[in-house]
């Protein structure tokens, strides 16, 4: 008696996850360059539910030395801290579709695999984004001496710079801005409100949008309201287990058709910030957004991802 068992028949596992991977390759090299390192995506295995790194602190200065003094010196300690990041679990569908319905169209039903795994790279896009986001939001938002306020209505185009102050002298470090599309359309309005010459009609307007010359990643979603500065490696987004793919029969329907879904994890670095011990491991992107859940471990702030400046009504006095 001859049974047809699953070694017979095409199962479109590799064919999903090959055209998520192709998707998601397309957009990993040009988000790097394009966000100028300021948001980093990579592939690492990274093993348990912290990554740690440990560093020493030191911090030192130099001072005056008296060169007609006998005077005794003592010793200052160095310090050590780490840096910890934690890793985020997702997982995707499952979608099922009847082989019948792909069929009537005259199409082949792998035309559902690859449609799955391509939707699936734009899915973790938009999710690498919105968790990069809730996680800056957190950590910077916790820390006040990285936290800048104002509105275009009041500062018009001082808004980033206002933000960029918060560098001192290493504001050049500032390698993106990123916003909400709203925010965006606000600065772009505001310049050309802010015109800088106008004459019978013709009208010279200052360049760019406000922006110094920075690239501008615009993201609904980013926080409404909130425009960050951030610093190149601010954020970095490890894809730190393989995804899996699951293709299956179902048989006990009226008709036959397919499921497929996935999953799998990557890990949340944020520069100068440490995920606490006590926030707990498997976060979801609302514990991520939660600012006492991070920690500064970076001496100074320049040192950080970057800045947050807030445009919520309330700010629009200034800092």
């Amino acid at each position: 008696m001859a049974t047809t068992v699953n070694s017979d028949l095409v199962i479109y596992n590799d064919l999903a996850q090959t055209a998520y991977l192709e998707r998601l390759q397309d957009v990993l090299d040009v988000f790097n360059a394009s966000s100028g390192g300021a948001i980093l995506l990579r592939n690492e295995l990274i093993e348990g539910d912290l990554r740690k790194r440990a560093f020493y602190k030191i911090g030192g200065s130099l001072a005056h030395r008296d060169v007609n003094s006998t005077s005794g010196v003592s010793g200052t300690k160095i310090g050590a801290d780490e840096a910890v990041g934690v890793k985020t679990p997702w997982k995707y569908g499952p979608y099922e579709s009847t082989d019948e319905a792909f069929k009537r169209r005259a199409r082949s039903p792998e035309e559902f695999s690859m449609l799955v795994g391509q939707d699936l790279a734009d899915a973790m896009m938009d999710y690498y984004i919105q968790t990069a986001f809730a996680s800056l939001g957190a950590a910077i938002g916790a820390n006040a001496g990285m936290v800048a306020t104002g509105s275009f209505a009041t500062d018009h185009k001082k808004v980033l710079t206002k933000g960029m102050r918060k560098f001192g002298d290493r504001f050049n470090r500032i390698a993106l801005f990123a916003m909400d599309s709203a925010s965006y359309f606000d600065l772009v309005d505001d310049a050309i409100d802010e015109k800088i010459f106008e004459e019978a009609g013709v009208v010279v307007y200052g360049g760019s949008p406000g922006t110094m010359g920075k690239p501008v990643l615009v993201s609904d979603k980013v926080t409404a309201d909130t425009i960050f500065g951030l610093q190149a490696g601010a954020v970095t987004l490890t894809e730190s287990q393989a995804p899996g793919f699951r293709s299956y029969h179902i048989d006990d329907q009226e008709n036959l058709a397919t499921g497929i879904r996935a999953e799998g994890t990557f890990n949340v670095d944020i520069m100068g910030y440490s995920w606490k011990d006590t926030a707990g491991v498997n976060p979801n992107v609302a514990a991520l957004g939660a600012g006492a859940n991070w920690r500064k471990h970076a001496t100074s702030d320049k040192a950080t991802a970057g800045v947050l400046i807030d445009l919520t009504p309330e700010s629009d006095e200034g800092e």
